[in-house]
């Protein structure tokens, strides 16, 4: 299969250039030549099979063959706020999401709270979710928001009723009714959990607790269990032909 490059320039134009970083993945890495046919998405669902054309000074010229919506999406969309966890497990939590297909992610600070991403930690992982996306083969990048506080989350993140809450205390996922068909929004709190206070604020607002289980999960784990159980619900009960199946990608580069 050819390779996958992230072309956001992706319009109804014949020809486009390729970014001078994905052309020197292209070019120096696979030592592509003219001719040689590849796939490039724009990260809002639309890729192209495209063909090497010629070279110019900003990169690779393209030749757009042919355009394709992602058959993939999903009409709902899947949200995590989640608690920043310590040293590169945000990372691993970052690219993990997007493989599993989470449309939003949002950093959130708590009361508990340790770690906080500066904008350059956050624009570096914006290039995670690229690459990420490349492997995966998936078409529309994964948001990934700036830092929430809590405050600012309550006040206008929450959707009464489809909102749901990482909490001990929750009824389990199979006796929590959660209407796949909507935009959904999931809560991780930071190591330690979200405090009494926060709980029964978000609860007053409409969030529902849901137990993930008897035992403590890290957050990255608890964010990416969440996210895939609601994606893999969801395809189940719209009865694509591809739920709950995964298939093992080719090595990559």
């Amino acid at each position: 299969m050819p390779r996958r490059f992230y072309a956001p320039q992706l319009g109804e134009q014949p020809k486009l250039v390729l970014s001078p970083e994905e052309t020197r993945h292209l070019t120096t890495v696979l030592r592509a030549v003219l001719g040689d046919t590849l796939v490039i998405f724009d990260g809002r669902g639309t890729e192209a099979i495209a063909r090497i054309c010629g070279e110019c000074a900003g990169g690779v010229e393209l030749e757009v063959l042919e355009r394709r919506i992602d058959s993939h999406r999903r009409p709902n969309r899947v949200t995590v706020a989640t608690a920043v966890p310590k040293g590169d497990r945000f990372d691993w939590l970052v690219e993990k999401a997007t493989e599993l297909g989470v449309d939003r992610l949002i950093p959130l600070t708590t009361s508990r709270s340790i770690v906080e991403p500066g904008s350059g930690k956050l624009d570096r992982l914006r290039r995670t979710i690229v690459e990420a996306s490349k492997q995966c083969r998936r078409s529309e990048l994964m948001e990934l928001t700036p830092l929430v506080s809590w405050r600012q989350f309550l006040a206008t993140e929450i959707t009464p009723g489809a909102t749901w809450m990482a909490d001990p205390t929750g009824t389990t996922w199979h006796e929590s009714v959660i209407d796949t068909q909507r935009d959904l929004t999931f809560l991780i709190g930071p190591e330690g959990g979200f405090t009494p206070q926060e709980i029964e604020q978000a609860v007053a607002a409409g969030v529902k607790p849901v137990s993930l289980g008897a035992n403590i999960l890290r957050i990255e784990t608890a964010a990416l269990l969440v996210a895939g159980l609601a994606i893999i619900e969801h395809d189940q009960r719209s009865g694509r032909a591809d739920a709950g199946s995964m298939e093992f990608p080719a090595p990559v580069d």
